[in-house]
């Protein structure tokens, strides 16, 4: 029968071994796992939430390049322009509440209900080179025309406020017709076509029409009058909600989303990246686990050791060497142990309390029982000898009272 036998207060057991150098030893052979779990758990959070400072999507307001859009937002939010994309049309509608600027830069396919719905928000509305099959939905006065290049600067020709402040336009790429007597201003004209198209609406902002979109891109905006009507347009009021719709988008700009996909429940973009995490880590978990392929299995031993040749050959060892300190504070802890198992202690009390209790037992002095249960290492062999001896008479003197 086995019994374990706890060092003294201060002192250590067997080979010398402290917490702390268990600690580093088992550090030593996790540290690797937790430094790969942890190159894991960084990357999938930077992938998760860390968003890119600019794309490549055309005419989106992060987009550097020169089909973007980035130079025009960046000016109006130095002058106090609130300037937010979106990429579906029930995002655009929380966001203006009610007010503010919406600019249509890009999008995939409008339908009718959609187009419809745009028409009602009563602020400006800007459409940047809107698509042929959307012109008549806009306003029936608008048609394409077939695209051509302008030579030199176009100037403005019209009473529309945005138009007289660019002055003139040059390399025109693209432009509208216009039908006669239609409630708009039709500005940069060129062969009949219009560039800039304001269209009025009774009691509310009106509709501004931009043929050609290198008006707003990184790379025309410096060119003429480019940046003076952008500006102007997309300026009117402190919030300007920018669409670039998504591929998938056919909700409506309005609260009443019937029908469309603003009600359907949608996965957070986190969830990818979240199971991929998991995924990660229970890899590396398997991974670790999996080194030992099922449960421990005994073999018999070779060569079956006595339990007291196992003790005379750690003396001996000891002996060959001379840590009297580690073969002292072994029996001491063995005594103080048996000791206090024999007057109906517990194996976890205190010195002070062990050494009280062998005092009133033997009546011997306390100073000298914690001296020899606790005091410093042999200085020599004799000396160990000698504490060797103390510690048997103390045992045999508790046991026979």
């Amino acid at each position: 029968m086995s019994r374990t036998v706890t060092a003294p207060e201060g002192w250590t057991l067997g080979d010398g071994s402290t917490a702390g150098k268990v600690a580093s030893a088992r550090w030593s052979r996790v540290r690797w796992l937790a430094i790969v779990l942890t190159l894991v758990v960084v990357g999938v959070l930077v992938a998760t939430f860390a968003r890119p400072s600019s794309n490549s999507v055309p005419l989106s307001i992060d987009n550097t390049g020169s089909d973007g859009a980035r130079a025009v937002a960046q000016i109006l939010r130095g002058q106090g322009v609130d300037v937010q994309e979106v990429s579906t049309l029930s995002e655009a509608y929380r966001a203006l509440d009610g007010g503010g600027t919406l600019a249509l830069a890009s999008y995939v396919f409008l339908d009718d209900d959609q187009v419809a719905s745009i028409a009602t928000h009563p602020g400006d509305v800007v459409w940047i080179e809107p698509a042929p099959y959307v012109l008549s939905g806009i306003d029936p006065a608008l048609s394409a025309s077939v695209p051509t290049v302008s030579e030199g600067p176009v100037p403005a020709r019209c009473a529309a406020p945005a138009a007289q402040s660019a002055v003139s336009l040059t390399d025109v790429r693209a432009s509208l017709q216009v039908s006669a007597g239609a409630p708009a201003e039709a500005c940069f004209v060129t062969d009949g076509s219009a560039t800039y198209v304001e269209l009025s609406r009774d009691g509310e902002r009106p509709v501004h029409v931009l043929a050609d979109a290198g008006v707003v891109t990184n790379g025309s905006l410096a060119v003429d009058g480019a940046a003076a009507l952008a500006l102007h347009v997309l300026g009117h009021d402190s919030r300007l909600v920018w669409y670039v719709g998504d591929d998938a988008d056919d909700t409506l700009l309005s609260a009443d989303q019937t029908g469309s996909t603003y009600l359907t429940p949608r996965a957070p973009e986190w969830l990818t990246a979240g199971m991929i995490a998991l995924l990660l880590v229970a890899l590396v978990a398997a991974f670790h686990q999996g080194r030992r392929m099922g449960p421990l299995v005994t073999e018999p031993l070779p060569v079956i050791v006595r339990a007291s040749e196992a003790t005379r050959g750690r003396g001996r060892l000891y002996r060959r060497g001379k840590a009297r300190g580690h073969a002292a504070a072994a029996l001491r802890a063995g005594a103080a142990s048996r000791l206090a198992a024999r007057l109906s202690l517990s194996r976890h009390s205190q010195r002070a309390a062990v050494v009280s209790a062998i005092a009133l037992h033997t009546r011997r002095d306390p100073g000298s029982i914690d001296s020899l249960l606790y005091g410093p290492p042999p200085a020599d062999d004799a000396a160990f000898m000698r504490l060797v001896a103390e510690l048997d008479a103390l045992e045999s003197e508790v046991s026979a009272s």
